[in-house]
């Protein structure tokens, strides 16, 4: 008898094991669809769709989704299903605060704590966006640009601003896109980038912090003036 619970509690634990893993898998895919643009505000998610083109179940999609509702990425309609959320600009003007904040503390952070190789690997990331910019490449710019801020949050090595950045900045994406779009804003942009740079090379915390807030507040004023 008690080899049979035990089987069965292994078993129970085995299968909770194996649906979150899949839950993840259908996040991590329409998390990726939401930044890559495939996805856009106010799309609807269909389930079985979904469900067929990663191989899944619909169980675990609508469980992604309920995830993905958590995290400020989709919001459901009654007796409609879930969409991508659309964010106001009251709601992105707070969102953008809150990331200058937790931006100009990462710059800090990173001149204490980043090593030279991480710095030299924002630096190289600045000069291939320069790169994508000389050629009005957004696709290219916009795809280093994320890697280029992901790359500053990791430098930081503080987990839980990570986290926090991540979850402001997912609920950006199409925004932040948007904004990069118009004419010049890819130089304007980068030479942005430069400066942050600038500072972190120099180990001036102060100048990094206000680079970075600068940054984020310029791309506020891009986004307003896009709308």
């Amino acid at each position: 008898m008690r080899t049979s619970t035990s089987t069965n509690s292994a078993t129970q634990a085995i299968s909770q094991r194996r649906a979150n893993t899949i839950t993840s898998i259908a996040v991590d895919a329409i998390e990726e669809m939401i930044v890559s643009g495939e996805l856009v505000a106010g799309d609807r998610i269909n389930e079985s769709t979904l469900a067929e083109r990663l191989g899944i179940s619909r169980g675990p999609i609508r469980e992604a989704c309920r995830s993905l509702e958590q995290a400020g990425l989709l919001t459901s309609k009654v007796n409609r299903g879930m969409y991508v959320r659309e964010v106001s600009l009251d709601e992105a003007r707070d969102l953008y605060e809150l990331r200058g904040a937790i931006a100009g503390l990462a710059g800090e952070l990173i001149v204490k704590r980043a090593d030279d190789a991480e710095i030299a690997k924002l630096s190289g990331l600045v000069d291939q966006m320069q790169v994508a910019a000389d050629k009005s490449n957004t696709a290219d710019y916009y795809k280093l640009n994320l890697q280029f801020h992901d790359a500053l949050v990791i430098a930081a090595r503080n987990s839980s601003l990570e986290d926090t950045y991540r979850k402001i900045v997912n609920q950006l994406h199409l925004l932040r896109r948007r904004g990069l779009v118009q004419e010049g804003n890819l130089q304007v942009s980068n030479a942005e980038h430069k400066k942050i740079v600038a500072a972190l090379i120099q180990r001036d915390a102060s100048a990094a912090n206000n680079a970075l807030r600068e940054h984020v507040s310029n791309g506020l004023t891009r986004l307003i003036a896009s709308l």
